[in-house]
């Protein structure tokens, strides 16, 4: 019988997924003019990497206007410097190995994120718009994705060093990465955040040596341009979102304290790896201020690992399958996307106090039990 139900929920799983990932293949001919806009923006950076002309617009946009559309671009020099191999490659080729390990890099992270359930997180992927989108254009956040989740299974496995470096690898798409460090500080993994400063700072280091002195002024004017992050009110953000309030500075800092508030009350009630790691994922997206749909994918492993946790409430889970949802995707390309950016806010620090406190029950069941072992002696 237990056999039987196993064989009826892998099916039922891989329908789902069938269903998913069709539906994904059904929209994306609609999104046809982003095919692979954010690869361009990479190959052609990768050709100028090394030159001291990475952040040179006139040079960059001539070399993208070669195969679409122009972008400009925000990644570190060692960064587009890691993508010379690629650039070496005909375009269309390149472009084909790239998505290959896209969707690689998604695959390996939901097959090793520690805790969530395999079939779930299969599902959610499937279903999930943002990673089309990811895949779509070219992004590289499945690879952010996939350093995040290594670093969590080195820490489980116990090889914090190793862990600090896998960490480090999310430089890619450091504006994300800011709920690392405050996950290491808090949970005092002194190894893990020492091995990854110091990974840090060789990759820093080394952009000196390929794009020269001034190479930091020039990035900083770079994504300082209007143009490098428009569409400010579409962002998922707590940026995006206070675009449509009052003092939205205000609202911003004010949202970003409570934020890095709740997610060191986590780190510090809890030592799960896996919904630990799914709430710094969640705060990064929330935190960084240059981010859009497609980087909502971020928000699987918190979805899912709130979804099949026993102790969520009911309408926390039920809230967390409209996000695996493409509602969420959609209503931030709507005319009123500040009825999305609520929903994907809302959930992300709803469910990140929903997992501190059930973290404080662990700690008081943990310490009942270990009191009426001694008690038993």
């Amino acid at each position: 019988m237990e056999s039987r139900r196993g064989r009826v929920a892998t099916c039922a799983a891989l329908l789902a997924c069938a269903l998913g990932i069709a539906m994904n293949l059904w929209i994306m001919p609609g999104n046809a003019s982003g095919w692979g806009v954010d690869f361009n923006q990479f190959y052609a950076a990768s050709h100028l990497a090394g030159t001291g002309h990475l952040y040179d617009w006139d040079a960059l946009r001539k070399l993208e206007a070669e195969h679409g559309l122009e972008v400009r671009t925000g990644r570190l020099p060692v960064v587009s410097y890691g993508m010379k191999a690629l650039g070496w490659l005909p375009y269309n080729t390149a472009r084909a190995i790239w998505l290959g390990a896209g969707l690689a890099a998604l695959i390996v992270f939901v097959a090793i994120w520690p805790g969530m359930n395999r079939m779930a997180a299969a599902v959610a992927l499937s279903w999930s718009m943002p990673a089309a989108l990811l895949l779509l254009l070219g992004q590289d956040t499945p690879f952010w994705l996939m350093f995040c989740a290594i670093g969590l299974l080195l820490l489980k496995k116990g090889s914090p060093k190793l862990a600090g470096l896998a960490f480090a690898l999310c430089i890619c798409k450091f504006h994300l990465a800011l709920g690392i460090p405050i996950f290491l500080i808090f949970q005092k993994r002194w190894k893990t955040l020492w091995s990854g400063a110091a990974a840090v700072g060789v990759l820093l280091a080394a952009c000196f040596l390929i794009e020269g002195p001034m190479w930091p002024w020039r990035y900083l004017d770079a994504v300082s341009n209007p143009h490098f992050s428009p569409a400010h009110q579409r962002m998922p953000n707590l940026h995006g979102l206070s675009v449509w309030l009052p003092h939205p500075a205000a609202f911003e800092l004010a949202g970003a304290l409570a934020l890095v508030w709740l997610l060191g009350l986590l780190c510090r009630r809890t030592r799960d790896l896996g919904m630990t790691g799914a709430a710094v994922a969640a705060a990064g997206l929330l935190l960084g201020r240059h981010g859009y749909a497609n980087d909502c994918a971020l928000l699987i492993p918190i979805a899912v690992l709130t979804i099949q946790r026993r102790e969520a409430p009911v309408w926390l889970k039920g809230w967390g399958m409209v996000l695996l949802s493409p509602l969420p995707t959609l209503l931030l390309l709507s005319q009123k996307p500040y009825f999305g950016q609520l929903l994907i806010v809302g959930f992300a620090i709803c469910a990140i106090q929903a997992a501190g406190r059930s973290g404080i029950a662990d700690a008081r069941d943990a310490k009942d039990e270990c009191a009426a072992s001694v008690s038993a002696i």
